[in-house]
């Protein structure tokens, strides 16, 4: 997608300017999920007063809409003044799509007025949650969290987890803090054998359930409502998957989870941590895991970060684990699986 960037030589006033403006990119991508614009320009492409007539909206504004959005590589514009989908928003912006994410767009806009108070937050080392400023509900903000994971999971994610780690011969896994299920589901497909069980807390299982069925595996991956910090987890795991969850929890969170899944898993089981974590530092990598690790802190917990994989290396280590290995993804995401002696 062809969308502005800052691009001005940093000894000039207007770099610091372009930085100012990027908020402004980002609504525009938000305004037109929310508007339902790009599977509107899916079906035919309409000019600017069209647009308004089925948007039911300002025409001046939306004839201003657009234009931004042309600017932006999310639309393309014909010399009838027909705008349509750009192929990137053709791909990633219309729902049903395989690349879909509009749904991980809302999550993480739904922060913006925590970002807002960041001078605040700095200073009161506190998290804010959407629900807690009033920029969304409780419930909306937990769908738009989890069905943007599972767009994460579906455009790319689940593909490298299954590629990534060998789960021949397993029959039990422990998703813990699964969430939508998204790669339970995935490692379920790719492995017949195996049976998951996705533990999270009530809004996520609601949410899994209706994946699950969606992929017709309701006797292969079952929803678990609970704790899984505070429940009882057995000892008979072949597999515990630990994914989206390291990167919001503090230290002795993780450390206490990693000794849990260790205690839940049958001697020779397996450990998979993926998260966002800092195993590749290349220039890309190393910028947006530290933007990543300004963001969990308001968006989470206080006791959040994007660590080092050596950090989680050491707490496996601690926990009992063996035979750990750091796996980078071509995505933001990195792998780290561990074994049970």
């Amino acid at each position: 997608m062809n969308t502005q960037v800052v691009s001005t030589v940093r000894t000039s006033p207007e770099w610091v300017n372009e930085l100012s403006r990027q908020y402004w990119n980002s609504a525009i991508v938000r305004a037109g999920i929310n508007l339902k614009l790009f599977p509107l320009l899916e079906i035919e492409p309409l000019n600017s007063k069209q647009v308004a007539e089925r948007l039911e909206a300002a025409p001046r504004f939306v004839e201003a809409f657009l234009e931004a959005g042309v600017a932006l590589g999310l639309l393309e514009k014909a010399d009838d003044d027909r705008f349509s989908n750009s192929p990137e928003s053709a791909a990633h912006l219309v729902p049903g799509k395989q690349g879909y994410v509009g749904d991980l767009v809302l999550h993480i806009t739904n922060h913006w007025n925590s970002w807002g108070n960041l001078d605040k937050l700095i200073v009161e080392g506190r998290t804010e949650l959407p629900f807690e400023n009033g920029f969304t509900d409780v419930r909306g903000y937990w769908t738009d969290y989890m069905n943007g994971q599972h767009n994460r999971a579906v455009s790319g994610q689940s593909d490298n987890l299954v590629r990534s780690v060998d789960l021949s011969g397993k029959k039990k896994m422990l998703d813990l803090g699964g969430g939508a299920g998204s790669y339970s589901i995935a490692l379920c497909q790719h492995n017949p054998e195996l049976t998951a069980y996705v533990v999270d807390a009530k809004e996520p299982v609601e949410i899994a359930a209706e994946q699950i069925a969606e992929s017709g595996l309701e006797d292969r991956v079952i929803p678990v409502e609970g704790d899984f910090d505070q429940m009882e987890l057995g000892n008979d795991s072949d597999v515990v998957l630990i994914s989206g969850v390291v990167l919001i929890k503090g230290e002795e969170e993780c450390r206490r989870l990693f000794r849990r899944a260790y205690d839940a898993l049958a001697p020779g089981g397996m450990v998979i941590v993926q998260d966002f974590m800092r195993v590749d530092f290349s220039d890309k990598r190393s910028f947006m895991d530290t933007m990543m690790d300004m963001y969990v802190l308001i968006a989470f917990s206080p006791g959040a970060g994007d660590r080092h994989g050596e950090e989680y290396v050491s707490w496996l280590t601690d926990a009992g684990f063996s035979n750990i290995k750091e796996t980078a993804l071509p995505t933001q995401l990195a792998i780290i699986t561990a074994e049970k002696r």
